[in-house]
């Protein structure tokens, strides 16, 4: 495969990209390249004020802690819950979850 035809398709792209680009956030990045902090002011308020992206981030952080909360007490509850020793609830524990 030649380079040249990688280097015309991303010549493409790159144009395609910067056409599609919003004015504000041409105005982000020219903030960021000079160095300046309103940029990234502008950046953060624009992801907090998006109501999907923090769904998202709500949501998975959600389902992190609950992860991390059951698998730190799971072995316990199940213990306590069926009867079993500790080394076979933590290898039903862990053959299943």
């Amino acid at each position: 495969m030649h380079f040249a035809c990688l280097e015309h398709h991303s010549e493409k792209s790159a144009s395609k990209i910067s056409s599609s680009e919003s004015e504000e956030d041409r105005e982000v990045r020219l903030d960021l390249k000079a160095g300046g902090l309103a940029g990234v002011w502008k950046t953060v308020k624009s992801l907090i004020t998006n109501g999907p992206y923090m769904f998202l981030v709500l949501f998975v952080t959600f389902g992190t802690i609950v992860v991390s909360g059951f698998t730190t007490f799971g072995v316990k509850y199940f213990q306590q819950q069926f009867g079993l020793t500790a080394s076979l609830a933590g290898v039903v524990f862990g053959q299943y979850f």
